[in-house]
């Protein structure tokens, strides 16, 4: 595995804005809490439990985003969610990346239609920023970054030994637009802008 911190620089004041999918569902935080207990992995760094999320988008940089900008994209892309409709996720079974142990999340056809959404919102309002595809959009909740490079293969094997799990359900109700920063190995933000979907 690589190490996940070490893939672009990031200062320690640096932030950035991104679209973000947050949790507090007890069901999924108990889940998460299962597999921390289960791991014992040392070249893993486990997310807090109350920074369970699914990365959407990323907007960018705070240097090269103003406040009102912000702004402007919350009002441009809150009468657009409001026709899509909140929808249920499925958290699980446990997998992994090159830098990462993450779950699982299905179904993927309204996360893929939120994606587009909150894209096209953020393309109207931001046109010279790179804004990533739909297409490569790949949606998964981790629950562990790798802190090294590391061989995969004892990973795996843990990760296999609890792979029937049972999974968790969640509600996606809403959106946020927040301030990410790293944080003691951690991901850790402030949230900007709520915006609540359509009622399904």
């Amino acid at each position: 595995m690589i190490d996940h911190w070490g893939r672009r620089d990031w200062p320690a004041d640096h932030e950035t804005y991104f679209w973000y999918l947050t949790f507090r569902d007890l069901e999924l935080i108990e889940l998460a809490r299962h597999c921390n207990n289960e791991l014992k992995l040392d070249g893993i760094d486990f997310a807090p439990l109350d920074g369970l999320h699914i990365t959407m988008l990323r907007i960018g940089d705070l240097d090269e985003i103003k406040d009102d900008d912000i702004q402007a994209l919350a009002g441009n892309a809150k009468p657009k969610l409001n026709d899509v409709k909140s929808f249920t996720l499925e958290i699980g079974p446990l997998a992994g990346s090159r830098g990462a142990i993450r779950f699982s999340v299905s179904p993927w056809t309204e996360l893929f239609n939120l994606h587009q959404v909150i894209r096209d919102s953020t393309q109207q309002i931001f046109p010279s920023i790179p804004i990533a595809s739909t297409e490569n959009f790949r949606p998964h909740l981790g629950i562990g970054y790798s802190n090294r490079r590391q061989d995969a293969e004892p990973i795996i094997k843990q990760i296999s030994s609890i792979r029937d799990l049972s999974t968790a359900t969640v509600q996606v109700e809403a959106i946020k637009i927040v301030r990410l920063r790293r944080e003691s190995q951690a991901y850790r933000w402030n949230d900007v802008a709520t915006l609540e979907l359509g009622a399904s």
